[in-house]
């Protein structure tokens, strides 16, 4: 398993509206069945897209063991993808919203709080658009020239350790719910008020490594 790889996947973990879905989903009736429809669907939809990616990247040849340039293209557009990403976050956080202010009617989260069905597509909702950086621990993994067996047993290691934000949480819903609750609403609490910080410190520095790494390559 690619170091770099494993990495990525964790930097990509950090999802605070997941992790208040999981919260959300345990209130109620069903707790274990809803959250576990949620980090389910969440699974199969984060593995399904990875290795959509990783057989698309072999495909077209973005491997350094078939073109160097365009394996570096694709480290450096990720990359610089993440820094734009992390300087529109950076922007829009001293921006007023419209609703500033304003009651809040419930979230879109809430609505899909009824049904282990509706928690299903819920968790393929929040995680059917992958994001860069999880992209580029996708392309660590094709670039460690891995037979494809392993190449997909490596891809399931990394989805296991991006999910582990909502993974923990449905543990602890599921062995001790009421214990659980009231720590992971500490959580959500303090992700409201730093998640958006979060965010940009990860999105820079991912992209910062991503430019690197690519630029190494072609250099190399």
């Amino acid at each position: 398993m690619p170091p770099q790889a494993l990495a990525l996947a964790f930097a990509a973990s950090i999802y605070p509206p997941a992790v208040a879905a999981v919260i959300a989903l345990g209130r109620g009736e069903q707790v274990r069945s809803r959250v576990f429809a949620f980090v389910l669907a969440a699974a199969l939809t984060t593995y399904a897209i990875g290795a959509a990616m990783l057989f698309a990247l072999e495909g077209i040849g973005a491997t350094r063991r078939s073109d160097v340039s365009l394996s570096s293209g694709v480290y450096i557009a990720l990359g610089v993808l993440l820094m734009l990403l992390a300087v529109r976050l950076q922007r829009r956080r001293h921006r007023p919203t419209k609703d500033e202010g304003a009651e809040k009617g419930p979230s879109k989260i809430d609505r899909y709080l009824q049904s282990r069905r509706l928690a299903f597509v819920l968790g393929i909702t929040l995680y059917i658009l992958p994001s860069p950086i999880y992209a580029g621990a996708v392309k660590a993994i094709v670039d460690a020239r891995l037979s494809t067996g392993a190449e997909l047993i490596a891809l399931a290691v990394a989805v296991a350790v991006m999910l582990w934000m909502i993974e923990i949480p449905m543990l602890m819903l599921v062995i001790v719910p009421a214990r659980a609750a009231q720590g992971l609403d500490a959580i959500n609490r303090w992700f409201a008020r730093n998640g958006r910080t979060v965010a940009i410190v990860l999105s820079a520095a991912a992209g910062v490594y991503l430019v690197i790494k690519g630029a190494t390559d072609l250099g190399g």
